[in-house]
């Protein structure tokens, strides 16, 4: 059975992208998500899995 979904031919990418990054700029959502986790246990994030060398690669929050 083949099933028809809708083509969006009007999504500018480029455009969301510019109006993502104004809104969190007018609302300091970067700041926000750094103050709020002031005193909290720290939250570390592992990307991907370990490499060959050993070497694994985290940031913490």
């Amino acid at each position: 059975m083949s099933t028809t979904f809708p083509e969006y031919k009007g999504l500018n990418l480029p455009k969301v992208a510019d109006e993502i990054l104004s809104y969190w700029q007018e609302n300091n959502i970067f700041e926000k998500s750094v103050t709020t986790r002031e005193g909290a246990e720290p939250y570390v994030f592992f990307e991907g899995p370990p490499s060959a060398n050993g070497y694994l690669v985290y940031t913490t929050y």
